[in-house]
């Protein structure tokens, strides 16, 4: 073998070992870690309209955990307690019991049956109006919900902030069609026989979200 043909096999292999070095390096670099969720202060909470009121509450997570890269968010999941139901309008307290029963009911969320629904996190990104200036979240979160079986997608704006190791992010505002996770009760979209008598189809939620 002369000097030429040696050169020829050497530099592709050099080449695939520096390559592979500098994947191996930027691996030992990525420092990943899981934080788990403070169940005690995270909660999600909702919003449910009909045309002449409107309640308002909470509901608690069991679980979760949400993981980092660098100390930059990049996944997670969590698990949402229906059973956990809270409603903080209304002030008599078995008009209260009454309408958060309804909730928990076969007519809603039929806890008996499904008694946690659940978050996962599919993409995660920094939100491009944040250079800016002129957003106050920093990141987009688009993930999977899954409730009474049925799992659909769901996107929202996030303020997410790490600080000593602890992070807590706050969602903006956003709404989901109810319907497509099968609660249709009094939905106009479902029973159009329905005259004033109906509740919207969309839920106004945010998520308060804090790490242990």
């Amino acid at each position: 073998m002369n000097k030429q043909q040696l050169k020829y096999l050497l530099v592709p292999a050099l080449i695939l070992f520096s390559v592979s070095l500098s994947t191996l390096q930027a691996q030992q670099n990525k420092s990943t870690k899981k934080l788990a969720v403070n169940t005690t202060d995270s909660k999600v909470n909702w919003i449910g309209k009909h045309p002449a009121r409107e309640h308002n509450g909470y509901v608690k997570l069991s679980g979760g955990e949400l993981v980092l890269e660098n100390n930059e968010i990049t996944g997670g999941s969590f698990t949402i307690d229906l059973n956990s139901i809270v409603n903080v309008d209304l002030k008599d307290e078995k008009t209260n019991g009454k309408l958060v029963g309804h909730l928990k009911s076969a007519d809603f969320f039929d806890v008996t049956k499904y008694p946690t629904a659940k978050f996962v996190i599919t993409k995660i990104t920094k939100h491009p109006g944040l250079a800016a200036g002129v957003a106050t979240a920093t990141h987009k979160v688009e993930g999977n919900l899954t409730m009474k079986d049925i799992t659909k997608p769901v996107r929202f704006d996030a303020s997410i902030n790490l600080l000593n190791g602890k992070l807590i992010a706050t969602t903006s505002l956003f709404t989901i069609n109810r319907t497509l996770w099968g609660v249709n009760y009094n939905s106009k979209s479902v029973f159009a026989e329905l005259k004033d008598d109906f509740i919207y189809d969309d839920m106004t939620l945010s998520i308060e979200l804090v790490s242990k």
